[in-house]
């Protein structure tokens, strides 16, 4: 039974100071409903891209877990974390591949239902849109009783058809059961749906439809202290508001509160990741990249780090904030302890957080592994080609300590089209080409470029792969010598043919090689070898 009492709407001619809800025009909200289950394999990778995207987008992207269909189906001894409105949500769009989201409800160009790789483009593509409606929510906890209430405004900024109110209860740190995701029973489930406060799965009519006028809903919701046998904790919990056209129809804007528990045992779950620009090729900046993410109720202000690089290990320590329920992107300072494997042919690392705020945590490691730096002259030209989304990508040089010494653009949108640049850099020091796309779905629409070529009009590099949120690629400029200069004063030392199995090879037979090339400099270059006879 259903254990909340409803205010009825109201719409009242006051002007708009007696409104918390913005009167001006708004973008519309993307709202990823992931449709997962705790034997689905694949859904804790749509987790981490769903996760990504609202810690990027937290004022636009919003996000509910919608446990539903077959893969959420509980074996007798697990915790059944459907819900009757996900499953209505679930059948209404016909589910039957996980994970997937419906985005905002909406179809974007490729359906309704999209796969995670898409999730990115159809959040750009939603929030370019204008909102015929803005919404305001605040939400409080009495824990006298464990009563919730919530207040919900909104304003209409164009004309609606049949406007619906949805106010779903989610909650977060509920430890489970998850295929694929490492940690047996004690996976962290996430911004889970839980329950309805508004009637039906759709939501509930507002009683207002034309453009300029107002309307209000209070909730007042006893939290129970559990939902199909599963623990409902007022420190974890935050309420989704979402106004929608009609029964199903199309989610233009979405507001999210948690209630202030200030007065209760706040909980402490410190993780890390990656960032969203990985080390790849090579590396040469003097700090790491990682993302802390504070799903508690208390600010992170300090983290110990073990790194590791080629077997040598360095304590690293963090300090700064990060806020209760939300993630930051920090720098952990290397202090040149990788100096010297910038120009190393092979290095492994490994990074793991062991305490934050002095306590210890258990979280999983990132690994990986870079090669040496490339070389490229001081003065360039540069040929930049854009997708049609060119305003979501940014391009740039960086230095050594990250910071932008030049950017390229900002480009128009909507137009693929290639630009010439200039740059000219210190010669002998360090840098980073970066490109990013701020939603992570690359530049391909269609597929673009940034070349690199010496004043005399040689090619030096190019970079055609640029997908998901982007690439990083570091170099050393050449000295005032010139790199013709120096190429001339070299001589090969050394020739090492090498088979696609890694193999070295002595004496080549016919096939396709890896040619690695020694040089006096201490230089060394790869190069492809197709050996006919």
């Amino acid at each position: 039974m259903k254990q909340y009492l409803l205010v009825s709407f109201l719409s009242i001619a006051f002007t708009a100071p007696a409104w918390n809800v913005s009167d001006e025009p708004t973008r519309r909200s993307a709202l990823i409903e992931e449709f997962t289950g705790i034997h689905c394999p694949n859904c804790p990778d749509g987790h981490r891209v769903a996760a990504r995207l609202n810690a990027l987008h937290p004022d636009d992207v919003y996000v509910v877990s919608v446990h539903a269909g077959y893969y959420a189906q509980p074996y007798p001894t697990e915790p059944d974390f459907r819900t009757e409105t996900g499953e209505a949500v679930h059948d209404q769009f016909g589910i039957n591949s996980y994970p997937c989201a419906v985005i905002s409800r909406s179809d974007f160009g490729s359906g309704f239902v999209t796969g995670r790789s898409s999730w990115g483009s159809a959040c750009r593509e939603a929030t370019r849109d204008m909102s015929p409606v803005n919404l305001w929510s605040a939400c409080s906890y009495d824990p006298a009783g464990r009563m919730l209430h919530v207040d919900v405004e909104g304003f209409l900024t164009e004309d609606m058809t049949d406007p619906r109110l949805s106010v779903w209860l989610l909650q977060s740190e509920i430890a489970g059961p998850q295929s694929g995701g490492g940690l047996g029973v004690e996976y962290p489930h996430r911004h889970m749906l839980r329950a309805s406060l508004t009637e039906g799965a759709f939501g509930e009519a507002v009683d207002v439809k034309a453009s300029g006028e107002y309307f209000s809903r209070s909730v007042d919701y006893a939290l129970p202290e559990s939902i199909n046998g599963i623990a409902v904790d007022p420190v974890n919990i935050e309420l989704l508001c979402f106004v929608s056209e009609g029964e199903g129809g199309s989610v233009y804007k979405v507001s999210a509160c948690r209630p202030a528990t200030a007065e209760l045992e706040q909980p402490f779950v410190v993780s890390f990741s990656a960032p969203d620009l990985v080390i790849s090729k090579n590396y040469a900046f003097d700090y790491l990249e990682v993302y802390i993410e504070n799903h508690g109720g208390v600010e992170v202000n300090s983290a110990e780090f073990n790194v590791t690089l080629n077997g040598k290990l360095t304590p690293v320590e963090w300090t700064g904030a990060v806020a209760p329920h939300s993630s930051a992107l920090v720098r952990l300072p290397l202090d040149g302890a990788w100096a010297e494997a910038i120009d190393n042919d092979a290095n492994k690392y490994t990074v793991r957080m062991m305490n934050a705020n002095g306590k210890d945590v258990e979280t999983a490691s990132i690994s990986g592994q870079f090669n040496e730096i490339f070389e490229y002259p001081a003065e360039m030209s540069v040929k930049i080609k854009t997708d049609v989304d060119a305003a979501d990508n940014s391009w740039r040089i960086l230095d050594s300590k990250g910071e932008v010494v030049k950017e390229f653009g900002p480009y128009p949108d909507g137009e693929s089209a290639e630009y010439t640049e200039s740059v000219s850099l210190e010669p002998g020091a360090i840098y980073a080409l970066e490109i990013f796309d701020r939603w992570g779905d690359g530049v391909r629409h269609p597929s673009g470029y940034m070349k690199l070529y010496d004043m005399d009009g040689k090619s030096v590099a190019q970079l055609r792969e640029i997908n998901g949120y982007g690439v990083r690629q570091f170099f050393r400029t050449a000295t005032e010598a010139g790199v013709a200069d120096a190429m001339a004063e070299r001589t090969v030392i050394a020739e090492e043919y090498i088979d696609l199995g890694g193999r070295s090879v002595a004496a080549p037979g016919p096939g396709i090689y890896l040619l690695r090339t020694s040089y006096s400099d201490g230089k060394t270059e790869y190069s492809k070898k197709i050996i006919s006879k």
